[in-house]
């Protein structure tokens, strides 16, 4: 089982590496997306679009974001929330203060669905034990 300790650094340095694939130019991040797009088309044996694609991508790219966070939090609905409304904040900064990035809607709806998917994957880990060896589930 993972710690929360624990979690909470790779959440820390995740969250790193999303930025830097959300909110610098495309083109410092052109490795991982020519990676994605190279795996995605390998995997599907050439029948995805690049829209299928990017979708794709951008919910994987959130789902160790809800876990880590749901373990951290140990409340998955919660981190699930929170991955919706990081998902709207990176795309509000691109809008606001990267002009070559394309906010959509559907990035956050995408990235939201990843949250939950880590959140959902993560809920059985989100047992608090208590004092005397008994085990609470938390709820939300």
């Amino acid at each position: 089982m993972i710690r929360r300790p624990v979690a909470a650094v790779l959440l820390a340095c995740y969250s790193v590496v999303v930025a830097r694939l959300t909110l610098a130019d495309p083109s410092a991040g052109r490795w991982a997306f020519d990676l994605g797009w190279h795996a995605a088309d390998v995997a599907s044996d050439g029948r995805l679009s690049w829209d299928q694609t990017e979708a794709l991508a951008n919910v994987a790219l959130f789902v160790p974001a809800g876990f880590l966070l749901s373990v951290v939090l140990g409340r998955p609905l919660l981190a699930a929330a929170l991955t919706v409304l990081a998902s709207a904040g990176i795309e509000l900064a691109q809008q606001q203060f990267f002009p070559s990035r394309v906010p959509t809607l559907a990035d956050v709806w995408h990235n939201g669905l990843g949250g939950l998917i880590g959140a959902v994957l993560a809920a059985p880990l989100s047992r608090v034990r208590r004092p005397g060896g008994r085990t609470a589930v938390r709820t939300n």
